[in-house]
């Protein structure tokens, strides 16, 4: 019997059967790295450590090029920070994200890591912006917007990670930190 396909109307056609299957399969594939990574160290795995990096990444160039005309990019960019921060993680994988931030306070090769991925990301966030920033505001390059975002996303990076090192739950934390992001914006 031929399994049904989805109808255009359903929730499951607007990623695919496949996509979410690989979507599913890279979740499970991370998870168990990220245990064997804290059972084991991981001082030579930085690029599998990372590997939402280039999803995540990606998301963060589609906000650009979604934003509509007219619509504030700084906006845009501020509600994808949080989501960046915790790999669009919920509060039941809150472990998970303090887990991985306290792997990366506690590794300089991850650290290294991370600013590394940092300029790339920027990169591609320039690309981004350089097509959707007005020409009106010639002080505000694509570079110059693109290490904004960075400079304002580590920040409040390192004040989530404080608070969750310091015990905070997930939920609290991301709570507390939604004024201080809208302010940073």
């Amino acid at each position: 019997m031929a399994t049904p396909t989805p109808t255009s109307g359903t929730a499951a056609s607007s990623l695919g059967l496949r996509e979410q299957h690989k979507r599913r399969t890279r979740r499970a594939i991370t998870a168990a790295a990220m245990a064997l990574f804290f059972e084991r160290g991981f001082d030579t795995k930085e690029d599998l450590f990372f590997d939402e990096v280039h999803p995540l990444r990606d998301a963060l160039v589609e906000a650009v090029r979604r934003c509509p005309s007219g619509t504030s990019l700084m906006l845009a960019l501020r509600e994808q920070v949080l989501f960046q921060l915790t790999a669009g993680r919920t509060a039941a994988e809150a472990d998970e994200v303090t887990r991985f931030h306290a792997a990366v306070v506690d590794s300089p090769d991850l650290q290294r890591r991370e600013q590394h991925l940092q300029l790339l990301r920027r990169q591609a966030l320039t690309d981004a912006l350089a097509g959707a920033l007005d020409a009106d505001a010639p002080f505000l390059t694509p570079e110059l917007a693109a290490a904004q975002y960075l400079a304002a996303e580590a920040v409040i990076g390192a004040e989530l990670r404080t608070r969750l090192l310091g015990g905070q739950p997930l939920p609290d934390a991301l709570a507390d930190l939604q004024p201080v992001t809208a302010g940073v914006f």
